[in-house]
């Protein structure tokens, strides 16, 4: 697989090429694999896959090879293995106590040991530490990084090293921090940071430089931006928050914050060096959109220097607006609405200064998609 991806991205540009990625869904046995035209500007799909998890794949994760696909379901998550035909291979599933059956997020480590950090959502379940075989199908997990007994986080992202774990809690109102010795292990509690009352952490993204660790903030419609300490780990905020709502919206509890993420550089010269930061909000209600936003980022510092645009989305969301940057371009990222089933992918218009994006390309689905996971 590795070496078919190679040849792929050799013979033809990085544009005017099909991209492939994997939409998990809420509900069913269903993952799709689908193709994105850049020429053309279409979806298609490719696969309707049948998988075993029996209680929706609620979050997907693939890891830094693309051989793997990871998958949240209810009791269990599992791993299979990314075929030459973009399809699927089960191969492994670590499950879950009752207690802490809601699997909901996973973040998987880009070098040796690859160690996989699982996080079922629920009040005190701990984020678990998963290793992999050789092939990066999941083993077992070995250690736990523990949260307060009334927390429930639902998003987590590793530092750029993978030395530490950053955990937004949307249940304890809180960002944790948490180190991680891939030679010993040990997973421990570095920080806890309460965040101000009615914020909920809901997602968070590191800037591949290491100095800024970015939060969405579910009940509160904005992102939190927090300095980063290289060597410790540790976080400072000084309250800064940009909304993710129009001004003057006064009906903000209509409204639930979903993803952050950063784009993805296609050039590996320019990799700690993204243009943007990518945002998006839902609406409670199904035929009244949400919004997207871009923000862009400093070259050098990676801190926030406007925001670009903030526009509506093309419906609600349902419980998922979560943007996916695409990795061969930074001016597109995919987009999901589980309220209406269907998926996106937009396109960032830099010849107007980046400050209008719109949708080039829609694709409707038979069940509501959670979030992308692009193969190339």
């Amino acid at each position: 697989m590795h070496s078919l991806l190679l040849l792929a991205a050799a013979a033809v540009p990085a544009l005017a090429d099909t991209h492939y990625f994997f939409a998990g869904s809420f509900a069913g046995t269903t993952i799709v694999g689908v193709e994105f035209d850049d020429a053309a500007s279409t979806l298609t799909l490719v696969n309707n896959i049948t998988t075993s998890a029996s209680g929706g794949s609620k979050w997907i994760n693939i890891d830094a090879a693309k051989e793997n696909l990871y998958v949240g379901t209810t009791g269990s998550f599992q791993s299979y293995a990314v075929t030459a035909d973009l399809g699927l291979t089960y191969t492994s599933a670590v499950n879950l106590s009752s207690d802490c059956s809601n699997a909901n997020f996973i973040t998987s480590s880009t070098s040796s040991p690859f160690t996989v950090f699982a996080t079922a959502y629920g009040g005190g379940c701990p984020s678990q530490a998963i290793s992999v075989d050789d092939t990066g199908a999941l083993v077992a997990a070995f250690a736990n990084a523990t949260y307060d007994s009334a927390g429930g986080v639902h998003g987590t992202a590793l530092s750029p090293n993978n030395d530490f774990l950053y955990s937004a809690d949307d249940m304890g109102n809180a960002v944790w921090v948490h180190s991680y010795d891939a030679e010993t292990g040990a997973v421990e509690e570095v920080q806890y940071l309460a965040a101000a009352s009615d914020s909920d952490p809901r997602h968070v993204t590191v800037h591949p430089n290491g100095q800024w660790v970015y939060v969405v903030y579910e009940a509160a419609n904005s992102v939190a931006a927090y300095k980063r300490d290289n060597t410790t780990g540790e976080l400072t905020f000084d309250n800064t928050t940009y909304s993710l709502l129009p001004t003057g919206f006064t009906n903000s509890s209509s409204y639930w914050a979903d993803e952050v993420l950063i784009s993805i550089p296609a050039s590996n010269s320019s990799a700690t060096s993204p243009k943007y930061l990518l945002a998006a909000t839902r609406s409670r209600t199904t035929g009244i959109s949400g919004y997207v936003s871009a923000f862009s980022l400093d070259s050098e510092t990676g801190a926030i220097t406007e925001q670009l645009f903030l526009t509506p989305t093309t419906n609600s969301g349902g419980s998922a607006n979560a943007v996916s940057p695409a990795p061969f371009s930074e001016d597109y990222f995919a987009i999901t609405d589980s309220g209406s089933n269907f998926v996106e992918v937009w396109k960032i218009d830099a010849s107007d200064d980046a400050t209008t994006a719109a949708p080039v390309a829609h694709l409707d689905l038979a069940s509501g998609p959670a979030n992308v996971q692009w193969v190339n």
